[in-house]
């Protein structure tokens, strides 16, 4: 009889312990539940590609452009603890193209990192004078590569979007409806950037400008302008062979304006006018802009070009009377 009695409780025993363990999650599913309730995180190297991301998801996803708005995307790097919230990301959204000099010399998981330029890989424009400058005593000459600032071609950064939605929803394919609909948005957006871009070729055929280095390519392209770049580097007085290389281009192409890419220094303007050369800025937007989106913001500096080149023209009619 005692004997049956602790057989009995042995086995209650028992039983309420496997059923309580039943009723325990397993480390793997506990893991996987606290996955499933964090906020995927996009890291990206530029404020074009910050904008395209955020006009494809919701708050679903944290959107981190860790460029501080005071740095250059271009050649900014991340402190230690940056670089680990980066290689953390559930997906880093580079440029290509070498934009991005921490894109370069950090080590990232491949499996993370989508590489927006291999989604354009036909419409690459190369520069076989990219960058000239001069080692040691070896002397100066030049390096050639890839022209990254794509998105100043809208038909171009619609191509981004492309790729990169297609990796948001690998990500997260229940998402796959909602980004669908807001790339559509978002290539609807852009079309306005590009009828603007239409009228600008119909109205200024065949323009030559300078630069001061590779940026505008894509859009001078899309425009059918030529583009000439002249290798100055911010904050450097142009030397007097710098002056003669402008004047032989200009003469040869008759040139009479440079765009800028921010707002040059007053010294600089004076002495691009005395040289015949107008000033005119049109921002690439590798940061955010202080008002608007990339849309809006871009679409307000076309038609600021626009005046300029009108008024431009206008003056160049009345000297030539």
């Amino acid at each position: 009889m005692i004997l049956n009695m602790q057989r009995t409780i042995l086995l209650l025993v028992l039983f309420s312990v496997l059923t309580l363990c039943a009723c325990q999650p397993s480390p793997r599913s506990k893991e996987k539940k606290t996955a499933e309730n964090e906020t995927p995180v996009v890291v990206v190297v530029n404020y074009p590609l910050q904008f395209i991301v955020e006009s494809l998801v919701g708050p679903e996803y944290e959107v981190l452009n860790p460029v501080p708005p005071d740095a250059n995307p271009e050649t900014w790097l991340p402190d230690d603890v940056m670089i680990q919230t980066i290689q953390q990301a559930d997906l880093i959204v580079t440029n290509g193209a070498n934009f991005a000099d921490w894109v370069k010399k950090l080590s990232l998981p491949r499996s993370k990192v989508l590489r927006t330029s291999l989604s354009l890989k036909d419409a690459l424009i190369t520069v076989p004078d990219f960058e000239v400058h001069s080692h040691g005593t070896g002397g100066a000459h030049s390096h050639a590569g890839t022209v990254a600032f794509f998105w100043l071609d809208p038909a171009l950064m619609a191509r981004q979007a492309e790729a990169i939605a297609q990796r948001l929803i690998e990500i997260d394919p229940q998402q796959k409806e909602s980004i669908t609909a807001n790339l559509k948005k978002l290539k609807e957006s852009l079309k306005s950037l590009g009828k603007k871009l239409d009228q600008l070729q119909a109205e200024f055929p065949g323009l030559h400008w300078f630069s001061e280095r590779p940026v505008y390519q894509y859009l001078a392209q899309r425009c059918d302008w030529t583009m000439h770049h002249l290798h100055w580097k911010p904050g450097v007085v142009p030397t007097e062979h710098d002056w003669d290389k402008l004047k032989t281009i200009q003469q040869e192409h008759k040139i009479s304006f440079l765009v800028w890419e921010h707002q040059p220094k007053e010294n600089r303007v004076k002495d691009l006018a005395e040289h015949g050369i107008a000033s005119v800025v049109l921002d690439p937007l590798t940061g955010k802009p202080a008002q608007g989106d990339y849309v809006s913001e871009m679409q307000r500096q076309l038609e600021q070009l626009e005046q300029f080149l009108k008024q431009h023209q206008l003056e160049s009619v009345k000297s030539k009377k």
